[in-house]
């Protein structure tokens, strides 16, 4: 009988409230263009939208799909940290709508879920 384990690293030095997770993908819809996010957590994202030109302290809004649960919610945030030079910003959610973070969790629940049976 084979397991599987699901490992999740956290760096030493990382010391964020929510852990980021780069899968299950989820995909951000601003000003009528869709970007994946490189990761995100409960609390914010991190995505390569470099067209959008966003700085620190500059505010976003948007559509945060999970596209294999088919679920979506509007959301707004501040950039936190950018590097201009990747055309990467990570963002810290501002507001979302009752019940976001737990469509969040468990849109990584099912998916964790899925992925171990395999």
């Amino acid at each position: 009988m084979t397991s599987k384990t699901v490992r999740t690293s956290v760096d030493r030095l990382d010391f964020r409230r929510d852990r980021r997770h780069p899968v299950p993908p989820v995909t951000v819809r601003i000003s009528d263009r869709e970007y994946p996010t490189i990761n995100w957590s409960l609390t914010g994202i991190q995505v390569a939208a470099q067209e959008l030109g966003l700085a620190v302290d500059d505010g976003m809004a948007g559509t945060l799909l999970m596209p294999e649960a088919g679920s979506s919610f509007e959301f707004s945030a501040v950039v936190v940290w950018a590097d201009s030079e990747q055309g990467v910003v990570g963002a810290r959610f501002t507001e979302l709508p009752p019940g976001a973070v737990e469509k969040l969790d468990r849109y990584l629940a099912q998916w964790l879920r899925r992925t171990a049976r395999r």
